[in-house]
């Protein structure tokens, strides 16, 4: 049952006097199932995503589900089906199909991370060509985003040469020589990454990707890797320049507005919270979900519910 817009004031004065830890006792939502799309136990969409639902489940009483996917184009397709009720989706994978869909808000930016073995002679993307290159596990928003790429750098977005895996058997097949590069959009630090390179220290190095041209890479920007991301990778103390893509989180436009408003309250109430977990990914990407910046929604239209909490938060 949808919340009621007093029991929606109730909550949120409720969350001011008692902080982003309150439990629910009560609300509206209790019982409510939500399923939470997001992606591989290895990505920033699981690790980040498990703890949110945790946040719907003990502010608002939901039943929350949460769900392993391949990552954008699986959770689209969840949203669009019924199977989900929340998703992680990249922008870009999102523009290819978002009707009937809404966001709740923009939360942190993936950054894309492509990978390669030190000792490899490929310093560009151009230097591909021919190779064997993992574009990221089928129906997954790391293979919209290689695909992309590769176009922009003048190669085939297809190619014989190409391998669909996930993040955890690109790294294996990359690091034991069986793939020349990979491809990785997620957030900073992705796990599966450190982790590889604790094992693997300075074999490995990412491609500087601010020379390609965003001429038809509309929801695409510069920006930079820090050294302190992954310490162990060959670059050392240099950050590295590559390219970033908006998250959303997004549900169907049939979803209550009273629902949505009491999810996105319930998120931005926690965030300071999340913001200091003892898990370092969910504190790294909570600290970049912010109000001012979550309404940036491109090409994704906000569900009314959304919109009616930034304007009674006056964002």
């Amino acid at each position: 049952m949808p919340l009621t817009r007093r029991a929606l004031i109730m909550l949120g004065a409720a969350a001011t006097l008692a902080g982003p830890t309150l439990a629910a006792c009560g609300s509206s939502l209790s019982g409510v199932q939500l399923r939470i799309a997001t992606g591989g136990p290895g990505g920033v969409y699981f690790t980040l995503g498990s703890r949110i639902a945790d946040v719907w489940q003990e502010q608002l009483g939901v039943a929350r589900k949460v769900l392993q996917t391949n990552g954008s184009v699986d959770n689209l397709r969840d949203l669009r089906d019924n199977a989900a009720d929340v998703a992680f989706v990249a922008a870009d994978a999102a523009a290819r199909g978002s009707s009937g869909l809404r966001a709740l808000a923009r939360i942190y930016d993936d950054y894309i991370q492509v990978l390669v073995r030190d000792d490899s002679p490929i310093t560009e993307l151009a230097h591909l060509r021919g190779r064997a290159v993992s574009i990221g596990s089928l129906n997954s928003g790391v293979t919209v985003v290689a695909r992309n790429l590769l176009q922009a750098a003048g190669l085939p977005e297809s190619s014989d040469s190409y391998k669909q895996e996930n993040l955890r058997d690109s790294l294996a097949d990359l690091v034991a020589g069986r793939l020349d590069a990979l491809f990785w959009s997620g957030g900073l630090p992705t796990p599966d990454i450190t982790a590889t390179m604790k094992n693997h220290r300075d074999q490995l190095r990412m491609l500087d990707l601010s020379k390609l041209s965003l001429k038809n890479l509309t929801y695409y920007n510069v920006e930079t890797v820090p050294a302190t991301a992954y310490p162990q990778l060959k670059q050392g103390d240099k950050p590295v320049s590559t390219l970033a893509v908006h998250n959303l989180l997004m549900v169907r436009e049939d979803m209550p507005a009273d629902e949505a408003q009491a999810l996105v309250r319930s998120l931005f109430d926690a965030q300071p919270d999340l913001a200091t977990d003892r898990d370092q990914v969910v504190a790294l990407a909570a600290q970049l979900i912010d109000r001012r910046s979550a309404i940036e929604t491109r090409p994704i239209q906000l569900h009314e519910g959304a919109l009616e909490y930034y304007r009674s938060a006056k964002v």
